[in-house]
């Protein structure tokens, strides 16, 4: 079992799984803050995502992330 939050950075463009009754969709949004537990600062247990089609600024859960679709390199 592979957990793709993990390596998750600010920048990148992650596709976020939404399941709720009857309508399991996803939708592409870019990090713009990363937020870690209580018991481990430097684990993401949250994540700032504004939405790329219609500029929403959403609070989501790790374990929601699918995919990492273009994850920036710090230089």
């Amino acid at each position: 079992m592979s957990f793709n939050f993990l390596s998750v950075k600010c920048g990148d463009y992650i596709k976020i799984k939404v399941l709720e009754k009857g309508n399991d969709y996803c939708w592409i949004g870019q990090v713009i803050d990363c937020i870690g537990g209580a018991r481990d600062p430097n684990a993401w247990t949250l994540f700032q995502v504004v939405n790329i089609n219609n500029g929403e600024i959403s609070i989501i859960n790790a374990d929601t992330v699918e995919d990492i679709l273009n994850q920036k390199n710090n230089i």
